[in-house]
């Protein structure tokens, strides 16, 4: 009954600690709304028309029978921040309701504007505030579910940000020179301090992170060389949106951080059930761990695979629309928009599959040996 209560008691701690993450967070999202001094490069300003008048310029068919409009905004701008602030100016919005490179507004819509010669130039509209509740729901949810581990979690996250963007800046110096090299130390980094501040430094965690390590290296290593073996026929590296730097680099970097997001989920997953398996079962023997290990993988590789996929298809279905609304083939549009993704998420395919090998070695390889050692001293 004591502990019912305990945990009864921590329950609603951690309910309102997220309680309180959540009514922070609300009032930094107002904040960030409504700030409107904060911003340098450009003015703030909102739109003061309770109902935007909104006319059709000309109607467009291309030779594809696709059809689309022209459509015209006049808007009234208060100017909430800056030298002009308090002026009303009043500007013309030209937008498409495709929205495909336009934007259209809304009444009330803050936005950004630069203004010279009086005349405002749009920029965008104002969406930091969205981030800002985005993060909140994301630490709410984080608390109310992990509890103390969302500490940990957070860190993880905002180290990952941090080590990402001192990558980048350092590729850019370099002019992507070794960029294969860096991204490669840089997942070995990634993965160290992330499975570090979430699980601490123990044999559990060097399980992981030797599973992870090895799940990426070998698959990305086997694939590369059937690249080459084959001569990377059929890998359009032009299709890429890359402007500045080699796009065979950039897409080996981004298949090198691919593969490591998805080997470490499933790292982490069969490596911390075969362990909680080891604790709480004490005659279990090698082989049935290997035969729970194996069966484990087994479970998680399909939803894995098809997330993986899934999360591919959403990115390109944009543009794979536009190029069969085009009249392009199917062929044609698949190498122009989604052959280097299918490729990036068969290499992950690749890693995750081998994974399942390399977490249930690494378990019998670590966690056996804490076993024998618990068994010595009984």
């Amino acid at each position: 009954m004591d502990l019912r209560m305990v945990k009864l008691k921590r329950i609603k701690r951690r309910y309102l600690v997220a309680m309180i993450i959540a009514v922070i967070g609300l009032i930094l999202t107002a904040c960030t709304y409504f700030a409107t001094d904060i911003y340098t490069k450009h003015d703030v300003a909102v739109i003061s028309d309770r109902q935007i008048k909104d006319t059709l310029v000309e109607k467009s068919t291309d030779v594809y029978d696709n059809k689309d409009e022209t459509r015209k905004q006049i808007l009234h701008l208060k100017i909430l921040s800056g030298k002009y602030k308090g002026q009303t100016f009043r500007t013309v919005n030209y937008y498409y309701p495709s929205q495909l490179i336009t934007q259209k507004y809304r009444a009330g819509q803050r936005i950004f504007v630069n203004i010279k010669h009086n005349d405002p130039a749009i920029q965008g509209p104002k969406r930091d505030w969205i981030l800002a509740l985005a993060l909140t729901i994301m630490m709410t949810l984080m608390v109310a579910v992990s509890g103390k581990k969302a500490l940990g979690l957070m860190c993880s996250m905002a180290l990952s940000w941090a080590l990402f963007y001192l990558l980048i800046t350092t590729d850019i110096k370099l002019n992507g020179s070794y960029i294969v090299l860096l991204f490669g130390l840089a997942d070995i980094v990634f993965s160290f301090f992330s499975l570090v501040l979430v699980q601490g430094l123990n044999k559990k965690m060097l399980a992981t992170w030797l599973a992870t390590i090895l799940g990426t290296v070998v698959s990305f290593a086997l694939c590369y060389l059937i690249m080459r073996l084959t001569g990377e026929s059929e890998i359009k590296y032009e299709t890429g949106d890359y402007a500045t730097q080699d796009p065979r680099g950039i897409f080996l970097a981004q298949t090198l951080l691919g593969i490591l997001g998805a080997v470490m989920d499933e790292a982490t997953d069969i490596v911390s059930s075969l362990y909680e398996l080891v604790q709480t079962k004490k005659d279990l023997t090698a082989k049935q761990l290997v035969k729970s290990g194996r069966t484990m993988g087994q479970e998680i590789m399909g939803p894995l695979i098809n997330v993986l996929v899934l999360i591919f298809m959403s990115e390109e279905l944009p543009l794979t629309i536009i190029y069969l609304r085009d009249n392009n083939t199917l062929s044609s549009t698949f190498g122009f928009t989604l052959s280097l993704g299918v490729t990036q998420s068969v290499i992950s395919a690749i890693g995750i599959v081998l994974t399942v090998v390399f977490a249930t070695g690494c378990s019998l390889l670590f966690l056996e040996e804490k076993k024998r050692k618990e068994w010595k001293q009984i």
